[in-house]
């Protein structure tokens, strides 16, 4: 029985351990990656598990990651969620809604100095977009809902 319990411990110690927290980002690190990403179209898009609009467009960026997977168009899905919601309601979204795109919690706090840095005009509604490929000069910002449609024609003026 000892032994057993012993199994058991160790079983779950080693469950504990192997669980990885969901990435998050800071916004100068994605803009690094997205304004450094030369041929490569990023579609990076700001949303949340709490924003209605924002879970009714979901699956065209999931399409869209789809459609072009082997190809130079990277999707990024920010998440603008609340911080302790990450682990929880974030992480089993992700989960249950089978998302492959790359997601990332935003760990922000000072919304007046981020959503300047994405664009100085943006007031932080979400749903947004940024379509950006920096070889081709192109940058193209959405604060407001699209469409499968919409953006497969703003990636292809990219490739």
């Amino acid at each position: 029985m000892k032994r057993f319990s012993l199994f058991i411990f160790a079983f779950l110690l080693l469950a504990f351990i192997s669980v990885k927290p969901f990435p998050s980002t800071k916004i100068d690190t994605l803009l690094k990656r997205v304004n450094k990403g030369g041929d490569t179209t990023f579609v990076v898009n700001f949303w949340a598990t709490w924003c209605g609009p924002c879970v009714a467009e979901l699956h065209y960026f999931t399409e869209l990651d789809s459609a072009y997977k082997g190809k130079k168009v990277k999707v990024i899905l920010v998440s603008n969620d609340f911080k302790k919601d990450v682990e929880t309601k974030l992480k089993s979204f992700v989960e249950k809604k089978k998302i492959n795109a790359e997601v990332f919690f935003l760990d922000e706090t000072n919304d007046n100095e981020w959503i300047p840095k994405i664009d100085t005009v943006w007031q932080g509604n979400i749903p947004a977009t940024l379509i950006r490929n920096t070889k081709k000069n192109y940058r193209l910002f959405l604060p407001r809902e699209t469409t499968f449609h919409e953006l497969d024609s703003l990636v292809k003026i990219t490739n």
